[in-house]
């Protein structure tokens, strides 16, 4: 049989060859809680990882701006690099509602995005048509997103047939249907703020509704 590579000092007492067991057995606990913590830290750490169209928007910041509450102190900000982007968010500023936005004179070309930092990767990808993905929360945010352009779309072009027309008949027929988007628009509401009643998409879109 092959002796073990590691031997105890054979100069060693009885009594110091005990202390010296307890004291390495001590070290490989104290050493195993640290990396049970390091990765128990790890693992409840949120990224934010951006993409942008091309590399012509590296070395440009992107800011990390609350949705409320924003100051010099609580806006984060990264640089562009080969058209990527990294936020680390630690547990303490997660499920908060953030906007990821460039500077004034970009955004025309790159929209601001709503997402919420939770646990896991959320993956935000910077247009004139944002879009994020990766985590639950992110995924709701994304779909009110869309169902808003549509109806937003739907009801500015009513709108301005209506406000064209003379005729009367068509107006009350375009009224109408105004009416009915703003409806379904507030069913909809009503309905996604009930179901995220315990989490920021809930507490947000609760934000932004007209009080009844």
């Amino acid at each position: 049989m092959k002796e073990s590579s590691r031997r105890e000092p054979t100069y060693l007492s009885s009594s110091l060859r005990l202390l010296y067991y307890i004291k390495n057995n001590k070290m490989k606990k104290l050493l195993l809680i640290f990396l049970v913590c390091l990765s128990a830290c790890a693992g409840k750490e949120s990224l934010i990882e951006g993409q942008l169209p091309d590399a012509s928007y590296d070395n440009e910041f992107v800011y990390l701006v609350p949705f409320k509450g924003a100051s010099k102190k609580t806006v984060d900000s990264t640089l562009i690099r080969e058209s990527r982007f990294l936020f680390k968010i630690k547990p303490e500023k997660q499920n908060r509602v953030y906007i990821i936005r460039v500077k004034p004179a970009l955004r025309l070309l790159l929209q601001d995005i709503l997402i919420i930092p939770e646990q896991g990767t959320v993956f935000v990808n910077m247009d004139k048509n944002s879009s994020s993905s990766g985590t639950p929360l992110n995924l709701t945010l994304q779909q009110w997103k869309e169902r808003k352009l549509v109806l937003d779309t739907t009801y500015y072009s009513l709108r301005r047939r209506y406000k064209q027309t003379t005729d009367e008949a068509e107006k009350n027929q375009l009224q109408t249907e105004l009416d009915s988007i703003i409806k379904e628009n507030r069913a909809y509401m009503d309905s996604l703020a009930k179901k995220n009643k315990d989490n920021p998409v809930g507490q947000l879109i609760k934000s932004l509704q007209p009080e009844k």
